[in-house]
């Protein structure tokens, strides 16, 4: 699924506005401040069927522009109260630090998320009991090939009281997952679009410095990712100084981008290191050709050098004493001898 400039600004916005929500209840005065929501849900959102859940864990479809189908959707009550669930589809994207993440109530849906109408927009469900319901998705005729994602949020508002003893309302979200693979060309393609080094000389060389590499890997193409990174550190000659343990990456949706971080320890100060992060991507059908890119960073001995140089200066004050004590020991007057070489053209 190939982003257009819009599109991309929509989920840069919708993502700066998570953040911000999430910022803006840190920073709520005291009269709003949000209490502690409990550990786990008391309801569920999973596929269903006109029977009931048959133990699908997502929604997985692959569709032709202008196709329609119909699935069902279950939600249920596991709490011993009734509670009044909140309906909604939305799209997702990959959040920076990999997590699958979808967009917050007040970002408006631009792709798959406009595809899906349910039937009401709550349900009010009795202790204990559960509600199958049928939706529909419509692929519009202008769908871009490949895959689009996003989820069924079933959402419940909560009363709580904060620290300060105010009441406030709060609320959690759980959603079942929709991938759907639109026909026609796909481009699976990921990059690593940045590495940064940041190296901490030590004082001794040995054992050596923590050196961190940052590192982004991206998705270029319209098909969803993962597979596995190495980070791989080496020093002048290509001399290897350490290698980091092999890391799954998570699922990258298209046109999102992850950042990941590796520290090493005792990492030896060689005058420079060189990071190069190694990527193996794969689809969920097939596996890509490696991509890598590399970084380097000065990583220079400076008390080593420091301490050549003052041997270079002791042996230098040396050699200029032993001169000076040799012309001071010279007779006044007397020369010192020409060269066996000058004596032999006279």
């Amino acid at each position: 699924m190939i982003q257009t400039p819009a599109r991309r600004i929509r989920r840069l916005a919708a993502s700066l506005l998570t953040a911000l929500t999430l910022l803006g209840a840190l920073v709520l005065p005291s009269s709003a401040a949000t209490a502690a929501a409990p550990d786990d849900p008391a309801w569920t959102v999973v596929p269903s069927s006109p029977t009931g859940p048959k133990g699908r864990k997502q929604f997985d479809y692959e569709l032709a522009p202008k196709e329609q189908i119909t699935d069902w959707i279950s939600i249920s009550n596991l709490g011993d109260k009734p509670i009044t669930v909140d309906l909604y589809p939305t799209d997702a994207f990959t959040a920076l630090d990999g997590g699958f993440a979808l967009l917050p109530r007040s970002a408006a849906p631009s792709d798959v998320g406009t595809w899906i109408k349910l039937p009401k927009a709550s349900t009010t469900l009795p202790a204990g009991k559960r509600s199958d319901m049928p939706f529909q998705l419509s692929v519009p005729a202008d769908a871009t090939p490949g895959d689009h994602v996003g989820g069924i949020i079933a959402a419940v508002t909560e009363s709580q009281v904060g620290a300060d003893g105010q009441r406030v309302n709060v609320e959690r979200r759980i959603a079942a997952r929709v991938y759907l693979r639109v026909a026609g060309p796909v481009h699976p393609a990921a990059e690593v679009t940045a590495v940064d080094l940041a190296y901490d000389n030590p004082a001794v060389p040995v054992p050596g410095g923590r050196l961190a590499v940052t590192y982004r890997i991206a998705n270029r193409g319209n098909v969803r990712l993962s597979g596995t990174v190495r980070v791989q550190v080496t020093g002048p000659l290509g001399v290897r100084l350490a290698t980091g343990d092999l890391v799954d990456v998570p699922e990258l949706l298209p046109d999102s981008e992850i950042r990941l971080r590796k520290e090493f320890d005792h990492v030896v100060p060689a005058g420079s290191v060189t990071a190069t992060v190694v990527v193996n991507a794969r689809t969920p059908k097939e596996a890509l050709p490696t991509v890598e890119r590399a970084a380097s960073a000065s990583a220079v001995p400076w008390s080593v050098v420091g301490l050549l140089g003052l041997i270079a200066v002791l042996l230098g004050y040396r050699w200029y004493l032993r001169r000076a004590r040799r012309a001071m020991a010279l007779p006044v007057g007397f020369a010192e001898p020409a060269p066996l070489a000058e004596r032999a053209s006279r």
